[in-house]
């Protein structure tokens, strides 16, 4: 229930961030834009990559832990109890409107707990990497924008021969 709870909250923050990054975009001329694009290419990963990276550090992560906690509970109990997501986690995230419920039911909280895990880090991952590429994006931009104003004023201070 936490980790969907920071998935909500960092889907909403991603929202103004990207509005953001697209109002610091829209402010650069057409060979700013290009620089731009060309630094994010060259110098950083790409959101996808760095996103499939993320979601295969979080499902390592799970595995261990799954491995540990189902290992115990051969060695306790004889056998390997797999049971749904919903009959551990009691407290449910409602949107309150029926259709969105049922989906929300069938996709995720009827699962067997590892799909269920698996999804959540699925999650995680997507909206981790929209808040850290849009702030990465944004963090670009600024230092851009400095640098070009930088470069401005030495070329205006600088009179022709």
């Amino acid at each position: 229930m936490v980790f969907h709870t920071i998935a909500i909250w960092l889907l909403i923050l991603s929202v103004p961030l990207w509005a953001y990054r697209w109002v610091l975009f829209s402010k650069l001329n057409g060979q700013e834009r290009t620089v731009f694009k060309r630094i994010v290419r060259k110098r950083h990963e790409s959101a996808f990559k760095f996103g499939a990276r993320i979601f295969g550090f979080l499902l390592a992560l799970v595995v261990g832990v799954l491995v540990l906690v189902y290992g115990l509970g051969f060695l306790k109990q004889g056998a390997v109890n797999v049971v749904p997501y919903k009959d551990v986690i009691k407290n449910r995230l409602y949107s309150g409107v029926e259709p969105i419920d049922q989906t929300l039911n069938t996709i995720h909280y009827e699962q067997p707990l590892p799909v269920a895990i698996v999804i959540t880090c699925f999650i995680l991952s997507v909206v981790f990497t929209l808040v850290s590429a849009a702030i990465r994006d944004i963090s670009l931009l600024r230092r851009l924008r400095r640098k070009l104003e930088r470069v401005g004023k030495e070329t205006g201070d600088r009179k022709p021969a």
